[in-house]
């Protein structure tokens, strides 16, 4: 992708508030709604609340791509899908942007660990577990992804042969359970009758609703349902982790939870950092796994060309975890189905200090939402977006977008630790399916939810049948 000057550099220049670092020139002030309804906090509140992506592609469609949301009735937020301002953010200024207040959200479950400490104390833990995320360590577990992938392939013959049509999210979910259960705690965690799988995603949903939610209206006193649900998440979870606190046989997997008992860091580093990987790669990885069949179902021509691509580089069996480099296409619909289905679709920072991000003045204090999904949506990035295409990325090609407008991973030094480990699994899981399966869709729309990943409403109901050849 297009590269653009690197403004670290310019990053600690002395310079009058307001004025781009690059250019000098002043910089504007970000606009938003001006007029009612739209401009109120609680109205726009509740639009967002209802439709969270929707909300952003029609503020970025009409205010551009750094917009003030009035969803915060003292400070709003800014919104920013620039490609020049996410990249600001993530790699020329980034010690200027902190995790900021949205994240105390997030430590409800994760604690202060990976996700939520700000740069200076995080780097202790990301040197911590970097050795159990190389590709060297990914590649010794792959025999552990290949069991995996196996036993689903095992299950679907099973729904093949009854005729049964069955939800792809569970199905996605025992998989990724079992995989990074596995790699984290040397624990298959997919054999608990989907409990673990349960918590994951109820731990995601309170995470997002604890930024702003009606049940925090209610007294803390009352054990409202979806209290009751969110306790016993966190019980689950809990007790996850104490078993890998007290024991983790190496032999089954376990690397990450033992490279942490084994650090310097505090006690409950353990906790904070199990529970954010956990949280950040079991249902996302899934999810992504969900759309991206979801579309080669939907599309002839798509799931035509991964058969074939299948095909002829497999001969009908399963590919292993070391035998992806052959499989184009089936990464190419992965990237396509990443770009159109961010599994992570916006993240926050707060300014520390004045900035200035794609011409538009950022003052200190202000919260800002990077929308990976705006960027991803950007008509003057990806031409017809809402077209799924795999063509785009074609290795070889030279696309015209600017490549910070692509981060289903986030981007610089904080880019999650587990891309390479999730796209690996995510590619093997693909070419398995297609190269024995098709695939047919057993309702006819797809209604997505947004919580902290893209979700399908009710599911994504398939049939699926063993293929000929």
């Amino acid at each position: 992708m297009t590269d653009a000057p690197d403004d670290a550099t310019a990053a600690s220049a002395p310079r009058e508030a307001g004025t781009c670092p690059m250019t000098g020139i002043r910089a504007k002030p970000v606009e938003g709604p001006t007029s009612f309804p739209l401009s109120s906090p609680a109205i726009s509140t509740l639009a967002y609340a209802t439709d969270p992506p929707g909300y952003s592609l029609r503020a970025q469609r009409n205010h551009g791509t750094v917009v003030k949301l009035p969803i915060l009735p003292h400070n709003p937020t800014v919104q920013v899908s620039a490609p020049d301002g996410i990249r600001r953010v993530l790699q020329g200024n980034p010690d200027n942007y902190a995790r900021g207040a949205y994240y105390e959200a997030f430590e409800l479950f994760m604690g202060r660990g990976l996700l939520t400490l700000d740069d200076g104390d995080w780097r202790a833990h990301r040197k911590a577990v970097n050795s159990a995320f190389t590709p060297n360590a990914i590649a010794a577990r792959g025999t552990h992804s290949d069991e995996a992938v196996a036993e689903l392939l095992d299950r679907w013959a099973e729904h093949a042969r009854t005729g049964q049509p069955f939800d792809l999210f569970p199905e996605a979910m025992k998989l990724t359970c079992r995989v990074m259960g596995i790699a984290l705690v040397g624990k298959d965690l997919s054999q608990d009758g989907g409990e673990f799988a349960a918590a994951v995603s109820t731990a995601l949903e309170a995470i997002f609703k604890n930024v702003g939610s009606v049940d925090k209206a209610i007294p803390s006193f009352v054990p409202t349902p979806y209290r009751r649900r969110v306790a016993r998440a966190r019980r689950t979870l809990e007790r996850v982790v104490a078993e890998a606190a007290r024991d983790v046989d190496l032999d089954a997997g376990g690397e990450v939870a033992t490279l942490i008992r084994e650090s310097d860091l505090p006690d409950d580093a353990l906790w904070a950092d199990l529970i954010t990987l956990f949280l950040a790669g079991v249902e996302t990885t899934a999810l992504s796994l969900c759309w991206t069949l979801y579309e080669v179902a939907r599309l002839a021509e798509v799931r035509d060309r991964l058969e074939e691509e299948t095909d002829q580089v497999l001969g009908g069996r399963p590919p292993t975890a070391t035998e992806l480099d052959g499989l184009t296409y089936a990464s190419m619909v992965v990237d396509e189905s990443l770009r159109m289905h961010p599994p992570v679709w916006q993240f926050t920072r707060e300014a520390i200090e004045d900035d200035v991000l794609a011409d538009h003045h950022i003052p200190a204090g202000t919260p800002l939402l990077v929308s990976v999904y705006g960027a991803h949506y950007n008509p003057e990035q990806w031409e017809d977006p809402e077209r799924f295409d795999p063509e785009r990325f074609r290795p070889g090609n030279s696309p015209a977008q600017d490549r910070s407008a692509y981060l289903p991973f986030g981007g610089g030094r904080r880019q999650c630790i587990g891309k390479r480990m999730g796209l690996a699994l995510l590619q093997q899981t693909v070419a398995a399916v297609a190269g024995r399966f098709r695939i047919s869709l057993e309702q006819e729309t797809v209604r997505g939810g947004a919580f902290i990943t893209l979700f399908p409403k009710g599911g994504i109901r398939v049939k699926v049948q063993e293929r000929t050849r």
